[in-house]
């Protein structure tokens, strides 16, 4: 866990801070500095309306009585993008905008729906929840662990079953 910490919150800055001296140091400080404004409003832009649309391709998936498992894996690469290309900086507005423009999701929802596929697979996919069937905030926890393999019932579609540990 130390790692990936340590990667987005001391190294990503650092790279990041000095793609803006050098780049500033080209295009002027203001120049840098507009550029910075400008990505940011454009990606805030693009995942509202990015999201927009998933949110309605979702909407009707689930009413067709699909399971809209590639919809939900675009949606969370949207807010990530959106989150990311909010962040100053440009590799972070490199990362967001592939996760926002819809040819770059697409390769990057396959990507992740093999890496799903084989935790899911593996029994490596865990489940916690910190509120109670109320829908109330509460401080119980659920650990859901596969007791028995999962098994592909479609492309898209893995059974198993669970027990709940207290």
């Amino acid at each position: 866990m130390f790692l990936p910490l340590f990667l987005a919150f001391t190294l990503l800055p650092a790279i990041e801070i000095y793609f803006l001296f050098k780049i500033g140091s080209t295009l002027g400080g203001l120049n840098t500095f507009l550029f910075v404004i400008f990505t940011g409003a454009v990606g805030a832009y693009l995942a509202k309306l990015e999201g927009r649309l998933i949110l309605q391709k979702i909407s009707n998936e689930l009413n067709r009585g699909q399971i809209p498992s590639d919809s939900i894996i675009s949606g969370l690469l949207i807010f990530a993008g959106g989150l990311l290309l909010l962040t100053p900086g440009f590799l972070t507005d490199f990362i967001g905008f592939s996760f926002v423009f819809p040819g770059t999701r697409h390769l990057l929802v396959i990507f992740f729906k093999g890496v799903f596929g084989k935790a899911i697979q593996s029994g490596n996919v865990q489940f916690y929840s910190n509120f109670t069937g109320s829908g109330m905030s509460g401080s119980s926890s659920y650990h859901y662990e596969s007791h028995s393999g999962p098994k592909q019932v479609g492309p898209d579609t893995f059974e198993a079953e669970y027990k709940k540990k207290s």
